[in-house]
């Protein structure tokens, strides 16, 4: 399963940036929203020592700082290990250091849960549903990020599923959007990302439900798991774990940010 895994979130990455390889590395850039972090930054395949991995880094940070580039993304492939001397060595340089963690849930886990009334959720493949979730998802980054960057993210979202391989679900209440969520399916893994409920809406099992109709469609379609990616630290951790979702791997984030 973790073949798989590792499968759609190459393909998820692909849909919205370019990949070069090179010795040890692929580089994925999205030209349309350069400053878009996860669709902007160098994976390492492999490590052959401790030493090569963090005289790559401190290259990379020379690099992204004579170039004056706003940031630099650097992800661990999830096969890879890391040790906490690489984490203390890249906070050291500057970088913020997230463990991201990949969990996995059987989609049996929708029979279990009851729908919930108070919402409606609907798959975004008609014009009008896309668009709700754009809106919505342009509020929620107005707020986490910041007005200009959420209208050019939104874009770029839109140009992506509207090829209709990624498709966004968005929840509805009283035919107002107020959560919305990716959803990317390949054979028998589905992929959840880019999940929120608004602020105001949250607590009333809303997400809960936006995961029971992905699942259940999934399901329908001949699917047999579905999986998340999440920060090590994030509060919906508790929520995915009732939910049915363990972790299966882990892969090591750095970020840095030019100040």
């Amino acid at each position: 399963m973790l073949t798989n895994i590792f499968t759609l979130q190459e393909r998820y990455a692909l849909a919205f940036s370019t990949r070069t390889e090179h010795p040890q590395v692929r580089v994925y850039r999205d030209e349309s929203v350069p400053d878009m972090y996860s669709h902007n930054y160098t994976e390492v395949m492999s490590v052959p020592t401790q030493d090569w991995i963090q005289a790559f880094i401190e290259q990379e940070l020379r690099h992204a700082k004579e170039q004056q580039h706003g940031h630099l993304k650097l992800e661990l492939h999830p096969s890879l290990s890391f040790s906490e001397e690489l984490v203390s060595f890249a906070n050291q340089l500057g970088f913020e250091v997230n463990t991201m963690l990949y969990m996995l849930a059987p989609l049996e886990v929708a029979d279990k849960l009851a729908p919930n009334p108070q919402c409606s959720v609907l798959r975004g493949d008609s014009a009008d549903v896309m668009e709700a979730g754009i809106r919505c998802l342009t509020a929620y980054d107005s707020v986490m990020i910041n007005p200009d960057f959420a209208v050019r993210k939104a874009s770029r979202k839109r140009e992506v599923y509207e090829t209709g391989e990624i498709i966004p679900y968005v929840c509805f209440v009283d035919q107002e959007p107020v959560g919305a969520c990716e959803w990317h399916l390949h054979n028998e893994l589905v992929r959840m990302e880019e999940f929120f409920i608004l602020d105001a809406w949250q607590r009333r099992g809303l997400g809960t439900e936006m995961i029971r109709v992905m699942m259940q469609d999934a399901k329908n379609l001949g699917a047999t798991h579905m999986y998340l990616t999440t920060y090590a630290d994030d509060t919906p951790q508790e929520m995915y774990r009732k939910l049915g979702f363990q972790e299966v791997g882990r892969h090591l984030e750095m970020i840095w940010r030019k100040s």
